[in-house]
C-alpha cells in the first residue's frame, strides 16, 4: 500500500471553557444569577468586590423601603406556616402513583389555585410557562385532564372553576338516592350557589332537602388549607409605557479582578506551582467577569428587538401580539435561535400590564383573533353548547375570519 501525504483545509468549532460559561450565566434568571455570583466570589480568591448595591455607604445603594422589609419579614416565616395546600395536593397525586411528566402537569394547575381552590387561569398561559420550564408540546386537553385528576382527591373540589363544578366533584357523598334531586338543584341555581350557601336565598325555587344536603358539601375546600406560599418573580427585563428597556442587574455586585493575584501569577520570585494556580484563578475570575457583562448585553440587545416587535402588547395586552419567532430575533440580533433560547428561558419582564414570561411574547400566530375567540368562549354560559361551526360564523361576523377547523384546533387549545 503506497503511503501518501495530504494537506487539507477544514473548519471546526470548539466551544472553550469561557463560552461554555457565558451560556451557562446567560440562561440562569436574576435570582439564580445573585447565587452563582455569591458561589464564585467564594471560590475564587482572584474575584472581588468593586461595587456592592447593598453595601452601608455604597453610592449606588438604595434606601431600604417599606415594602423591602416586608417582604423581609415573609420570607423569614415562610417555612413556619403550615401545609399549604398545593403543598398537600402534590403529596396526594404522588401518593396515588401520579408522576413524570402527567405530575408536572398537575403540579402547573395546583400552583395556580387561589385560596378558595378555584382554578380561574388559562390553559394558554400555563402552557407557555411549561414550556419555558422544559415541558414541550403540551395541550389544553393534556391539562384539562390533570384538573380533573387533582378534583378526584382529597380535598376533593379543588381545581374546579366555579362553585357548581366544585359540588359536583364531592357528588360521592351524598346518599345515591338523593343525588338526582340535588344535581336538579345544582342546575337550577348554578349562577346563585354562593348566595344559597350564605342563607341569602336564591333567585330560583329549590327543594329544601336538596339544599340541606348542598350545605353539607365543601364550597371552598381550599380554605381548609393555609393559603400557598407567595413565590416572589424577580423580572430580569424592566419596560416602560414607552417602550425603554432596561436589563435589572438587581443586587448583583460588580466585580474586579484581584490586583494581588494578577501579581502573584507574574512574580518569578515564587514557585512555578504557586505561579499556576494563581494565573489560573485570574484566568478564570476574567472570563466569569467578562461573562456577566456579556450576559447583561445579549440580555438587553434581545430584550430591546422582542419589545420592537411587538408594540401592540404595552396597548392591548396579549390581543396585541403579532407572529414573532426566536429565529426572526436571533436574525436582527446578529445571534443564534440558541442564544434568544437562553435569554429567554425563565425570565420575566415588568411592564405596565404586568409581570408576565419573556417567552410570552414569542408567538406562531396573530393572538387578536385567539383572544377574540377566547372572549366568546368565556362568555357562553355554564350549560350551553355552542359548536365549532356557529363560533366560526360569529368570528367571521366579529371582523376574524376563522375556519370551523382553526375554530376547533384553538377551542382544544385553550381549554375550552
Amino acid at each position: 500500500m503506497a503511503m501518501s501525504q495530504q494537506i487539507r483545509q477544514t473548519q471546526r468549532q470548539t466551544i472553550t471553557p469561557a463560552m461554555m460559561m457565558e451560556f451557562s450565566l446567560l440562561q440562569l434568571p436574576i435570582g439564580e444569577l445573585r447565587e452563582a455570583v455569591k458561589k464564585e466570589l467564594e471560590s475564587n480568591p482572584a474575584l472581588e468586590v468593586e461595587k456592592d448595591p447593598l453595601a452601608v455607604g455604597s453610592s449606588r445603594s438604595a434606601p431600604r423601603s417599606e415594602d423591602d422589609g416586608k417582604r423581609g419579614f415573609l420570607e423569614n416565616i415562610a417555612d413556619e406556616r403550615g401545609e399549604t395546600l398545593d403543598e398537600h395536593l402534590m403529596s396526594e397525586l404522588r401518593m396515588n402513583g401520579v408522576e413524570g411528566r402527567e405530575l408536572a402537569l398537575a403540579a402547573a394547575i395546583a400552583e395556580s389555585l387561589d385560596g378558595d381552590g378555584r382554578f380561574t387561569g388559562s390553559y394558554a398561559d400555563l402552557i407557555t410557562v411549561l414550556n419555558g420550564a422544559g415541558v414541550r408540546g403540551v395541550t389544553g386537553r393534556e391539562l384539562e385532564d390533570a384538573r380533573r385528576r387533582i378534583m378526584e382527591i382529597d380535598p376533593k373540589g379543588c381545581g374546579a372553576r366555579d362553585l357548581a363544578e366544585c359540588y359536583r366533584a364531592q357528588m360521592d357523598r351524598i346518599p345515591e338516592e338523593k343525588r338526582p334531586a340535588v344535581e336538579a338543584a345544582i342546575d337550577a341555581i348554578a349562577g346563585e350557589l354562593g348566595k344559597a350557601h350564605r342563607g341569602a336565598g336564591a333567585a330560583v325555587d329549590i327543594d329544601p332537602g336538596a339544599l340541606r344536603l348542598l350545605k353539607t358539601l365543601e364550597p371552598f375546600p381550599g380554605r381548609l388549607y393555609e393559603r400557598a406560599k407567595t413565590h416572589i418573580v424577580v423580572p430580569d427585563v424592566i419596560v416602560d409605557a414607552n417602550g425603554n428597556v432596561r436589563v435589572d442587574q438587581g443586587d448583583v455586585p460588580e466585580l474586579r479582578v484581584s490586583a494581588k493575584y494578577v501579581e502573584m501569577a507574574k512574580d518569578r520570585d515564587l514557585d512555578s506551582e504557586t505561579r499556576a494556580y494563581a494565573a489560573e484563578r485570574v484566568r478564570r475570575a476574567r472570563e466569569f467577569r467578562e461573562a456577566l457583562v456579556r450576559r447583561k448585553e445579549t440580555m438587553e440587545m434581545i430584550a430591546e428587538e422582542v419589545v420592537a416587535r411587538q408594540p401592540g402588547y404595552l396597548e392591548k395586552g396579549a390581543a396585541g401580539l403579532v407572529r414573532l419567532t426566536m429565529s426572526e430575533v436571533a436574525r436582527k440580533a446578529k445571534c443564534t435561535v440558541a442564544t434568544v433560547s437562553r435569554a429567554a428561558a425563565r425570565k420575566y419582564v415588568r411592564t405596565p400590564r404586568g409581570t408576565v414570561p419573556l417567552r410570552r411574547f414569542f408567538v406562531l400566530v396573530d393572538q387578536a383573533p385567539v383572544e377574540r375567540l377566547r372572549d366568546m368562549l368565556e362568555s357562553i354560559p355554564a350549560g350551553v353548547r355552542v359548536t365549532d361551526r356557529e363560533l366560526s360564523e360569529r368570528m367571521c361576523k366579529a371582523g376574524f375570519k376563522m375556519a370551523r377547523r382553526t375554530v376547533a384546533k384553538y377551542r382544544a387549545k385553550l381549554g375550552f
